[in-house]
């Protein structure tokens, strides 16, 4: 009796020994039955889809495009690709562009987007972020989306300071590479400038060349008047041009990092296009917005949608 009682705390030691041993074997070897999804560490480290910050959000499958890369360039002038600083020459005056028909359906009518940058060209030096989302809307509704850079060399790189040199080249590229080269639906091309960008369009595209413009075109943070048109539109551009300003109440000019007063440029070229003449003008002013916080991609997804 007392010798078994003795051996008690041996028992005892070895029974905790075997314990000991066997959590050690399930921590290290873990489960045995798979991860659900919402369980995988690596889904649930996963952050916010890519094109969420440009207001189109998981479920919609628009919401993390494929990646673009300069492979896609070996397919250049190909349906289906993503071509990538395309170098175009008109009249001596060069730059480039990217040019996405990614998911484009050619055997069906093709719509085109030509999206103007801001001045510095920042999202065109970015061909994998915002504008891969713009394109992943453009093509959602079976448009291609052309992205080019401007040919200004002088100083920070601008649309609207140089509109003769600029425009005619903008012109020549949209017939030479995309018109000519793909035949889209000549009534269906679309326009969409941002900051310096719209005010390309509202200075230069709309009032010189109001042809190119048949769908309509959206102004994004700018889009000021120009004071005059020197070219007439016909009656019918007049009644069917579909022209969209949309700039944030907080984008007026008075933060050092965004000194443009595109709130009132968006106001003055609002009004003065409604009052050329033009009866599809949509002029939207978000509570609490500045020049860089509009998601881009859902305005775009509402303006063709309509």
């Amino acid at each position: 009796m007392t010798r078994g009682l003795a051996r008690l705390p041996v028992l005892v030691a070895a029974v905790l020994a075997v314990i000991l041993v066997l959590l050690g074997l399930l921590v290290f070897f873990g489960p045995t039955v798979p991860l659900s999804q919402d369980e995988d560490p690596e889904a649930s480290a996963a952050g916010p889809a890519r094109c969420e910050e440009h207001g189109i959000s998981s479920p919609d499958p628009r919401a993390d495009p494929e990646p673009v890369s300069g492979a896609e360039n070996e397919a250049a002038g190909a349906e289906g690709a993503v071509q990538l600083d395309q170098e175009f020459t008109a009249d001596g005056v060069t730059s480039g562009y990217h040019l996405y028909t990614r998911d484009v359906d050619f055997d069906e009518s093709v719509g085109v987007v030509v999206r103007l940058h801001g001045d510095g060209g920042a999202e065109y030096a970015d061909p994998d972020g915002l504008l891969n989302c713009l394109a992943a809307v453009a093509a959602s509704h079976n448009m291609m989306l052309l992205a080019p850079l401007t040919p200004d060399v002088e100083g920070e790189e601008t649309w609207w300071e140089d509109i003769s040199t600029n425009l005619p080249w903008l012109q020549d590229l949209l017939s030479t590479r995309v018109l000519e080269t793909y035949a889209p639906d000549t009534e269906d091309v679309w326009w969409m400038g941002y900051s310096g960008g719209a005010e390309m369009i509202t200075y230069g595209v709309l009032p010189r060349t109001p042809q190119a413009v048949t769908g309509g075109a959206v102004m994004i943070g700018g889009g000021g008047s120009p004071g005059a048109l020197r070219e007439e539109p016909t009656a019918e551009q007049r009644a069917s041009l579909d022209l969209t300003w949309i700039t944030g109440t907080l984008d007026d000019g008075s933060v050092p990092y965004a000194p443009f007063d595109a709130l009132t440029a968006a106001q003055e070229g609002s009004s003065w296009y409604r009052e050329q003449g033009f009866e599809q003008v949509r002029a939207e002013f978000p509570e609490g917005e500045d020049h860089f916080s509009l998601p881009q991609a859902r305005i775009l997804e509402d303006v063709l949608r309509q």
